[in-house]
């Protein structure tokens, strides 16, 4: 968007500037057509250069992008690897822990169960 705001103040300025020029300048016709070609000319010359460094920002920006989507879609294939990792490292884990616990649990009891069963 300011790319376009810039274009149109360079445009608006040039015409202004044109007008102006016409109705202040002492010169003959001839002398101001001369002028308003050079003016024109340079007013190309300057669109022109002012889309072609609106084409290379385009052009960068472009890259950037394309290389962050690239970059995260790496990222994220290594995170979900990370995490499928993780998920069966966890899973073993859990059912290491509940053995464990069950374990504790059946001698906790019988032990409760053995003193009273010599009484």
């Amino acid at each position: 968007m300011s790319t376009q705001r810039t274009l149109l103040g360079v445009l608006l300025g040039l015409t202004a500037g044109a007008a102006i020029g016409i109705l202040l300048a002492p010169r003959s016709g001839k002398e101001t057509r001369i002028l308003l070609k050079k003016k024109g000319v340079k007013a190309k010359e300057d669109l022109s250069d002012l889309l072609d460094q609106g084409y290379e920002q385009w052009k960068k920006a472009r890259n950037t992008i394309v290389e962050r989507a690239n970059m995260t879609k790496a990222d994220i294939k290594d995170f979900l690897g990370f995490m499928s990792a993780e998920g069966a490292d966890l899973k073993d884990r859990i059912a290491s822990d509940v053995k464990s616990s069950a374990k504790n649990v059946a001698n906790a009891g019988k032990r409760a169960v053995d003193p009273a069963s010599h009484n």
